[in-house]
C-alpha cells in the first residue's frame, strides 16, 4: 500500500473514531460480564485506548504486541478467557464493518481492510498462546498442589489407567507396597502386588468402576515388595478424561492388617471368655443402669429356659414377679450406689422351681468412673440351702433325743418290784429338774400302779428350801395317786437342813439307806398283797 492510500484509510478510520468506540463499548458492556460490571467512562476509556493502539499498528508506529496487552490486562484484571475473545470480535466486527463502508471510495481501504482483519488475527492468536501458557502453568500448579495433596493423606492412593498400570501412588502407598514411586510407576498393579488367587475378583470390580459403579468399603489383600501379604480397605472411583471418558480408576484405602488382627484377637478373646462364662457353673449378667440385660451367660438362660439371647434388652419385669422384680431392683441400686461390691442372697423363680443364689453385685464404670452398668455373678445354693436346712432339721432331731435322753438320765425311774418304783437322784436339783423329777415320778406311779416310791438322795450334793419343796410336792402329788413316798439316804446335813428350813414332812416316811427302803416298800407291798387274799 502506497503512503498515499495508507494515508488515506488510516485518516478514514480516524474520522470514524468516536462513532466506532461508543459502538464498540456499548457492545462490550452489554456482552462482556466482566466489562459490564464496570463503569461507562472506564469501558470508553480502554476501548479508547485499544483503538488507538489499532491505528498505531496500521500504521506501522507499533507491533501487534501494543494491542495484545491490552487484551492480557483484561484477563489480569479478572476477565474469563472467553470474555477476553468476545472483546477482540467485537473490535473485528466493528472495525471490518467500518472498512467495509469505505470501499471503494477511499483509496486503500481494501488493503487497509485485509491488515486490520489480520491485526485481530494475530491479535487472537496471541492471546490463545498466552491463555495456553496460564493453562500450562495452572495445570503444572494444578498438579503441584495434587501431588502435596496426595502426598499429604495419610491413606494409600494408587491410580491405575485402564490397562491395570500404575498412573501414580503417593508416600503412604511406597510404605505400605515397600517400593518407591518412581520405580512402580508404569508397572503392571496386578502382577506385581495382587496375590494371584484374587486377580480375577479384582479386575471383574475394576470393570465395574470404570462403567461407573464406584467401590466402597471394600477389604482385599495386596502383594508387599518383601513377600509379605497386607490387607487394605478401598474406596474406589474412576477418573473421567474432558470428554467424559473413564481412563482410569483412583483406590483410595488404608492399611487394616494391624487392624484386622487386633480385631481378631479381640473377637477370639470374647469368644473365649463368653465360652469360658457359658461353661462356669454360675449364673453371669449385665444390666445397664435403668435395669436393661446386655449379657447373659448361657446358664442363666438355662435358669429360665430361654432362648440364647432373647432376655437381651430386656428388663426383669419382663418375665420376673413383682417381689423378685423389686429385690433385684433393690440389690441392683445398692452396688451401684456404693461403687463396690455387694453380696446378697436373692431367691428367684425358675423354670424348674425356686432357686437360691448368692449374688455378687458390682458396677462397671467408664474411663472417667461414671457407672454404666451393674454385672452380677451369682452361685445356686439351693441344692446347700435344703442341705443346710436338714441338717439343721436333723441336729434339732439329735438335741431333742439328746434332752429327752439326759432328761432320763437325770431323772431314772426304776420298778424294782411289783407295786415298788425307785427314783435315785444325782447331783444338784433346780427348779427345773424339780418339776422333771414331779412329772416322772408321777407318770411312773401310774404306769406302774405302784403302791411305794422310793426317792433315794444319797447323791444329792445339797438340800435347800427349794429342794425341800420340791420333794415334798412330789410325795403329796403320789399321795393323791395311792402311793407311799418313802425318803432314803438322809444324811445327817440334809435331816439338820430340813428341820431348820421347818418343811413339813407329813406323809413321807424317812430312812437312813436305800437298803432300808427297798426292804420296807417290799415288805409294804407284800404285806398289801396278803391282805388282799
Amino acid at each position: 500500500m502506497s503512503d498515499r492510500t495508507e494515508s488515506a484509510y488510516l485518516s478514514f478510520l480516524s474520522s470514524q473514531e468516536r462513532e466506532l468506540c461508543a459502538a464498540i463499548s456499548t457492545d462490550a458492556a452489554a456482552e462482556i460480564p466482566f466489562l459490564g460490571k464496570a463503569g461507562p467512562a472506564e469501558v470508553a476509556g480502554w476501548v479508547a485506548r485499544v483503538f488507538g493502539s489499532v491505528i498505531r499498528v496500521l500504521a506501522g508506529e507499533a507491533d501487534t504486541g501494543e494491542l495484545v496487552t491490552h487484551f492480557v490486562d483484561l484477563a489480569r484484571c479478572g476477565a474469563a478467557a472467553e470474555e477476553v475473545v468476545r472483546a477482540v470480535t467485537l473490535f473485528r466486527q466493528h472495525g471490518l464493518g467500518v472498512s467495509l463502508r469505505a470501499l471503494p471510495e477511499v483509496a486503500g481501504a481494501a488493503e487497509g481492510t485485509l491488515r486490520l482483519s489480520s491485526c485481530f488475527d494475530a491479535a487472537a492468536e496471541a492471546i490463545g498462546r498466552h491463555y495456553a501458557k496460564v493453562a500450562e502453568a495452572r495445570c503444572r500448579d494444578g498438579a503441584a498442589r495434587f501431588r502435596s495433596l496426595v502426598g499429604a493423606i495419610g491413606n494409600v492412593i494408587v491410580i491405575v489407567d485402564e490397562d491395570g498400570r500404575i498412573s501414580d501412588w503417593n508416600g503412604e502407598a511406597e510404605r505400605v507396597y515397600g517400593c518407591p514411586r518412581a520405580e512402580a510407576i508404569g508397572k503392571d498393579y496386578f502382577e506385581m502386588f495382587l496375590p494371584p488367587e484374587v486377580h480375577a475378583s479384582i479386575r471383574a470390580d475394576m470393570r465395574k468402576v470404570l462403567a461407573g459403579e464406584p467401590t466402597r468399603s471394600y477389604e482385599n489383600p495386596v502383594l508387599a515388595r518383601d513377600g509379605s501379604i497386607r490387607l487394605v480397605e478401598w474406596n474406589v472411583d474412576r477418573v473421567v478424561d474432558g470428554e467424559g471418558r473413564a481412563v482410569a480408576i483412583v483406590a483410595s484405602g488404608y492399611d487394616v492388617t494391624e487392624h484386622r488382627k487386633n480385631r481378631e484377637r479381640l473377637e477370639r478373646s470374647r469368644a473365649e471368655i463368653q465360652a469360658i462364662l457359658d461353661n462356669a457353673p454360675i449364673v453371669v449378667f449385665v444390666k445397664d443402669v435403668e435395669g436393661r440385660y446386655t449379657f447373659v451367660n448361657r446358664q442363666y438362660d438355662e435358669l429360665f429356659g430361654f432362648d440364647r439371647g432373647w432376655v437381651l434388652g430386656r428388663f426383669d419385669r419382663d418375665f420376673l414377679p413383682p417381689e423378685v422384680v423389686q429385690q433385684n431392683r433393690d440389690n441392683d441400686l445398692a452396688a451401684l450406689a456404693a461403687g463396690r461390691s455387694l453380696d446378697s442372697e436373692e431367691t428367684i423363680p425358675g423354670k424348674d422351681g425356686i432357686h437360691v443364689y448368692m449374688a455378687s453385685k458390682f458396677p462397671l464404670a467408664d474411663a472417667s468412673g461414671t457407672p454404666y452398668a451393674v454385672c452380677g455373678i451369682a452361685l445356686d445354693i439351693t441344692v446347700r440351702k435344703r442341705a443346710e436346712e436338714e441338717r439343721a432339721e436333723f441336729a434339732q432331731k439329735i438335741i431333742d433325743a439328746q434332752h429327752a435322753a439326759l432328761r432320763a438320765l437325770s431323772t431314772p425311774l426304776l420298778p424294782i418290784a411289783s407295786g415298788v418304783v425307785l427314783m435315785p437322784l444325782v447331783g444338784a436339783i433346780d427348779a427345773g429338774r424339780a418339776a422333771l423329777v414331779l412329772e416322772t415320778l408321777l407318770d411312773g406311779v401310774g404306769v406302774h400302779q405302784a403302791e411305794v416310791a422310793i426317792l433315794d438322795i444319797t447323791g444329792l450334793r445339797d438340800v435347800d428350801a427349794e429342794v425341800a419343796t420340791g420333794l415334798v410336792q412330789a410325795a403329796q402329788a403320789a399321795a393323791l395317786l395311792g402311793a407311799e413316798v418313802v425318803l432314803t439316804g438322809v444324811r445327817p446335813a440334809a435331816a439338820r437342813t430340813l428341820i431348820e428350813l421347818g418343811v413339813d414332812m407329813r406323809g413321807i416316811k424317812t430312812l437312813s439307806s436305800l437298803q432300808q427302803g427297798v426292804t420296807h416298800a417290799i415288805m409294804r407291798s407284800r404285806g398289801r398283797g396278803h391282805a388282799r387274799s
